[in-house]
């Protein structure tokens, strides 16, 4: 009970500090219930449009820590991966090559759980896959975000798939970090205001590394555990055909997939008036197929039609 009294009472002194500047303006009338302001004092506010829930206090600045094994890497090279936190924290990695193009490499498809303990050294990929350098030659940047705490919105940094486990990102790691900080600073509704935002270094931080990528200098290029992927352009005569892949609707022709696992797949493509077009195509790695397809009208079917009482005659005799 002690306990309970001491806090109560350090949560009023805090309340009162808070709102002081305003409250010293004003008398309390005994037994009137509402606080009255001197003459010439404006009307006090209602402090409930002024109070906003602060988040739990984070302790200690979060620091992250991201490198690879080595420094230069030829294409087709496996790459391994290593970052830790001094807190826990859920770690995105992005990387951006040589050409611009940023994909989120953690969490993927295949390794899902980003939740990385304080003090201990994690790698890249683990044993269920394998991660390799597909290129193109050039400066290659790896950047890792650690947030402290886990909020619906990061769910968004989840959308991998088997076709996909590797996402494209737009802006790489820049738009989630844009969007912790829109979440950090700005209030939850409308009405309310942060009365304590939590401080940047205590909330995520950021690190980045670079290695450089060479061309490949073996052939033919190693197999690894995860298939790689290639590309596919379609398009058909006449166009706006129903694209099936592996019994998966895919859009309208022309149509270009650009991430495709490498193998055997079953095209289908339908256009009603049209004979259904079906395939089977290999697909190379790192490789872009393209297929043309000229789809064959329909024949038109006989038909007959009442000409008379007890006969029939075919249409067109």
């Amino acid at each position: 009970m002690r306990l309970k009294f001491v806090a109560a009472l350090s949560l009023t002194f805090w309340a009162l500090t808070l709102f002081s500047p305003t409250l010293h303006a004003a008398t309390v009338t005994e037994g009137a219930g509402a606080y009255k302001p001197r003459s010439g004092e404006r009307e006090i506010s209602d402090a409930s449009s002024r109070v906003a829930i602060v988040p739990r206090p984070l302790d200690g600045i979060l620091k992250v820590d991201i490198s690879t094994d080595r420094t230069r890497y030829h294409i087709g090279d496996p790459i391994r991966i290593y970052f830790s936190v001094n807190r826990d924290a859920y770690v995105f990695i992005f990387n951006t090559d040589a050409a611009g193009v940023s994909r989120q490499i953690f969490p993927n498809y295949y390794d899902r759980d980003n939740f990385v303990r304080a003090g201990r050294q994690y790698m890249i990929p683990d044993r269920s896959y394998d991660l390799e350098v597909t290129g193109p030659p050039g400066t290659e940047k790896l950047t890792i975000v650690a947030v402290a705490q886990h909020f619906p919105f990061l769910d968004e940094w989840h959308n991998y798939s088997r076709r996909n486990p590797y996402p494209a990102a737009r802006d790489g790691a820049a738009a989630l970090v844009r969007r912790i900080e829109s979440f950090r600073s700005e209030p939850p509704a409308r009405e309310t205001r942060a009365v304590r935002p939590i401080p940047r270094e205590n909330f995520w931080a950021e690190d980045w590394t670079t290695f450089y990528v060479m061309g490949s200098d073996r052939y033919p290029p190693r197999e690894y555990k995860v298939a790689r992927y290639g590309r596919l352009e379609i398009d058909s005569q006449p166009g706006n055909a129903r694209i099936y892949i592996d019994g998966e609707y895919y859009g309208r022709t022309p149509h270009i997939v650009d991430r495709i696992e490498v193998g055997y797949h079953s095209l289908r493509l339908e256009k009603n008036g049209y004979e259904p077009y079906q395939t089977n195509i290999y697909v190379r790695p790192n490789d872009t197929r393209r297929v043309d397809v000229f789809l064959k009208p329909v024949k038109p079917r006989p038909y007959y039609r009442w000409e008379g009482i007890g006969f029939f005659q075919r249409r067109g005799e």
